[in-house]
């Protein structure tokens, strides 16, 4: 059941009557009544929140209360919209259409009420009818079905698994005689399953074990079922097998408990996805002090945290050559590739993304079919056979909890193998209303520990990560999760993805992927049914955008919160300030520099993502915009001259970048009008006096929640800022001048500053000198075009710095070789396009301590010769 997909509605719901009470006034009883329907069914139907144990509930039943569901969703956005235009009304029009907007007001408050009773007729009627078997059972059934039919799929001598096998060997052997839990964790299909398999049928554990047992978890498994499975398992005596169904649970668990403290023993319970799993069981597994062992597998990282400290080995993809020996092996059986269709094999195992299940699956398929060309090729597509994986894979959706359910079906939006924006996706998020509201924390918070509950759930893979190698800067799916997610955001009406193979429309969904160029989908489906809530062009080239496919999304978009134009050559048109709804636009254009004073009507909009545009200022008026909480732009934009001193203009402000400040909008910093700024780029405009740029510095640090900041162009005044919040944990200066004795001593006290980049900055001589006690918990440093020849630590500075980057210091020859001794922590340094002489001092550095060096000599350098 996909009933976590009414999880936006709900919150849409309580965000209007939290926060936009005067735009449903005379009808808030109706809307409020329909929130508290909705939030009931939602949690009821949910398995994961345990709520379902009477009734099976059919899909058809959910996709009635979600039709009607959205229909009122439709009902209160256009009367939203419509109560917009009246308010901007003067008084003559007011008063003119006042009587209409009575009526109109009467007819909602009847339209959400019937739709309220029809939503609850539905409800009621499929539980009164339902049928009687409850459906804990039905799921387990189907389950431990499931479960028999991976076995079938599931590969005995999966190739590739040498290294993975020593791996795990080494976690077995690494707390000696204590008992430990060992976990491996990976996405569905990866072969965490038969990785435990060899080790629990090699002879080496064998022999170790004097009691070994292997159980499968089911989801619905009890404490009671999953010790009787572990005893069943163990080579108990014919006597105590047949007490066993008579006992009592405390009797079972102090039987498992005696039995295991007499010998040595391994447990692998296989496929966990309870994260409380480990409360449950842990009392009846002693330490004996006798070298025993639990092996558990599963999909969500944070079960193995749970039951144990060893970190949790991750299962990594197999490699294009590892790929392609399973794909040979499991079609060839032993026999040889004929050289003519090599080349399409190894385009297949490609295909499969290194996931082990789809090379098998497709493997036993091609086993069976003519070895030809023309047979082969047409599997070249390969993820939409794999039916048999789709079932296996769908677990990991059918086990998520509700909140995340629309988060990971979303990803879906994106095209193949694109590697995913991680600020941009969570900024979606959180416009389209997938993110819970809670008191305590921001919602951009609640966000990226959504994402983060993803990856440990092994939905998303990690593409690459930002320079403090912490948060994760873009992310991919896998070709498999990606169709599952498009298959069953179709059927759920949730997100449509529209290619140009496939450009004709044949849903209503809520939400519209285009992925290559409009005009097919448009001419081929000039009026859209319904009122999508998003449309999102995403990984096509730059192409550009009739100025008549603004009256198609004006007439087809009305009620759109999400609008992303990817990479476009377009004008935007003073209409857009009817799309009141508007919580999201992004536009990347070669070509736009203005942008007109309309959007300022845009009071919903929380993300305004203008990277790759290079804009010239922006609006008048940009003041109104009080929700507006992230402002990206390819800089310096200049703010309005005349924005209103008086109000606090950008009050909600979190993400700004890049601004540059003029003597006009100065107060913006000065008087701490952007209270709430968490990030913050400026450029500071060459016509300013130094006294305001002084102000401006000196005010930084009443930015209570600054922790990211880059200052750009203040290469010719001397006197850098005297202080920073000490909360701020990222700087980048850019074309700034550096006193050695003054800037560069500021920041090193800062406390907890972790990342420094200094790109293009002028010193006030030819070094660069670190004091001691500097930089205690910095941990990336980068210089970049730095026209320096030395570097000076001495020896308490950089005590945690993990990763170092030089770039195009060419001048640099001087390092601190001895010093450096002390940084126990330094992990990567990368030297590029930078002097010989640096690259070889770090290269006797490395002969006694263990980091990664990357080098990428200056042009000419006789380097590798």
């Amino acid at each position: 059941m996909a009933t976590g997909l009414l999880t936006p509605v709900v919150q849409y719901l309580v965000q209007l009557l939290d926060e936009e009470a005067r735009l449903v006034g005379g009808v808030k009883d109706e809307v409020n009544s329909l929130k508290g329907e909705l939030s009931f069914i939602s949690n009821y139907l949910d398995p994961s929140e345990g709520k379902r144990k009477e009734h099976s509930i059919s899909k058809v039943v959910v996709g009635q209360i979600r039709e009607k569901a959205f229909e009122a969703e439709d009902v209160i956005d256009t009367f939203i919209l419509n109560t917009s235009k009246h308010t901007r009304r003067n008084a003559v029009g007011k008063m003119i259409h006042g009587s209409y907007h009575a009526k109109t007001l009467l007819e909602v408050a009847k339209r959400i009420e019937s739709l309220n009773k029809e939503i609850n007729k539905i409800f009621a009627n499929s539980t009164k009818y339902a049928g009687e078997r409850a459906e804990a059972s039905v799921d387990a059934e189907s389950e431990e079905a499931l479960h028999r039919r991976r076995r079938e799929v599931e590969e005995d001598d999966v190739v590739g698994f040498n290294n993975n096998l020593m791996a795990l060997e080494k976690l077995f052997s690494a707390n000696g005689a204590e008992l430990d839990v060992i976990s491996i964790i990976g996405m569905g299909g990866l072969g965490k399953t038969t990785l435990a398999r060899k080790i629990y049928n090699t002879t080496h554990f064998r022999s170790r074990f004097a009691r070994r047992a292997w159980v499968y978890v089911s989801q619905h498994d009890k404490t009671r079922e999953l010790l009787l499975k572990i005893l069943k398992e163990m080579p108990i005596s014919d006597e105590l097998r047949r007490n066993l169904q008579g006992m009592g649970d405390g009797e079972l668990k102090e039987t498992l408990y005696k039995y295991l403290n007499e010998e040595r023993y391994l447990v692998v319970m296989d496929d966990i996805w309870k994260i409380d799993f480990w409360d449950q069981v842990r009392s009846v597994f002693p330490n004996n002090s006798n070298g025993s062992r639990i092996l558990i597998t599963g999909r969500n990282k944070a079960v193995a945290l749970k039951a144990s400290h060893t970190p949790p080995y991750i299962l990594p993809f197999l490699n294009k050559e590892e790929s392609l020996r399973l794909f040979h092996k499991k079609v060839f059986r032993g026999g040889e590739c004929r050289p003519e269709l090599e080349s399409l094999a190894r385009q297949l195992a490609e295909g499969c993304r290194g996931l082990p299940l789809s090379i098998v699956v497709l493997g036993g398929i091609l086993a069976n079919e003519k070895q030809e060309l023309l047979t082969w090729s047409k599997f070249v597509r390969v993820n939409r056979y794999l039916t048999q994986c789709k079932d296996i894979l769908a677990l990991s959706y059918t086990y998520l909890q509700r909140h995340l359910k629309p988060c990971f079906l979303y990803l879906g939006a994106y095209p193949e193998n694109f590697e995913i924006p991680v600020r941009q996706l969570i900024n979606l998020w959180v416009a389209e209303g997938f993110i819970q509201h809670t008191h305590n924390m921001d919602t951009e918070d609640v966000a990226e520990d959504y994402f983060e509950q993803l990856i440990d759930r092994s939905l998303i893979q990690v593409a690459s990560r930002r320079t403090d190698r912490r948060s994760v800067k873009t992310c991919r799916i896998h070709d498999l999760l990606r169709d599952f997610c498009i298959s069953q955001s179709a059927e759920e009406k949730f997100l449509e993805v529209r290619t140009e193979v496939n450009h004709l429309s044949a849903n209503k969904s809520r939400r519209l992927s285009i992925q290559g160029s409009i005009d097919p989908y448009i001419f081929s489906n000039p009026s859209h049914p319904t009122f999508p809530r998003s449309l999102l062009f995403l990984g096509q080239d730059a192409n550009d955008f009739d100025p008549n496919h603004w009256r198609w999304i004006h007439e087809n978009f009305k009620l759109v919160r999400v609008l992303n134009f990817g990479h476009v050559n377009l004008s935007i048109p003073t209409s857009i300030g009817r799309l009141i709804h508007l919580r999201y636009l992004g536009i990347k254009s070669d070509t736009l520099k203005v942008i007109p004073p309309s959007i300022c009507n845009l009071t919903n909009l929380e993300t305004l993502d203008m990277r790759g545009t290079f804009l010239n200022r922006l609006p008048k008026g940009i003041g109104k915009m009080r929700r507006l909480k992230n402002l990206y732009m390819s800089g310096p934009v200049s703010l309005p001259d005349d924005l209103d001193p008086d109000i606090k203009a950008l009050w909600s402000l979190q993400d700004l970048s890049t601004v540059s400040l003029t003597p006009q909008n100065v107060p913006l910093i000065v008087e701490a009008k952007l209270a709430n700024i968490r990030k913050l780029g400026i450029w500071f405009a060459s016509d300013e006096s130094n006294n305001e740029v002084v102000d401006v510095l000196k005010s930084l640090i009443h930015l209570p929640h600054l922790h990211t900041l880059k200052i750009i162009n203040f290469s010719e005044r001397p006197g850098f800022p005297i202080s920073f919040p000490s909360k701020i944990t990222k700087i980048t200066l850019r074309r700034v001048c550096l006193e050695v004795d003054g800037g560069m001593k500021v920041l090193g006290e800062l406390p907890d500053l972790l990342i420094l980049k200094l790109q293009r900055c002028l010193l006030s001589s030819n070094y660069l000198e670190v004091i001691d006690g500097s930089f205690p918990q910095l941990e990336v440093l980068k210089l970049e075009n730095l026209r320096i020849k030395a570097l000076k630590q001495n020896r308490a500075a950089f005590p945690c710095l993990k990763h170092l980057v030089i770039k195009g210091c060419t001048e640099l020859t001087v390092l601190p070789s001895e010093s450096w001794s002390l940084c126990c922590a330094l992990r990567d340094v990368e030297v590029l396009r930078s002097n010989i002489e640096s690259v070889i001092t770090l290269q006797e550095l490395q002969r006694y301590f263990e980091f990664n060096l990357l080098i990428d000599p200056l042009p000419g350098d006789n380097f590798y010769q």
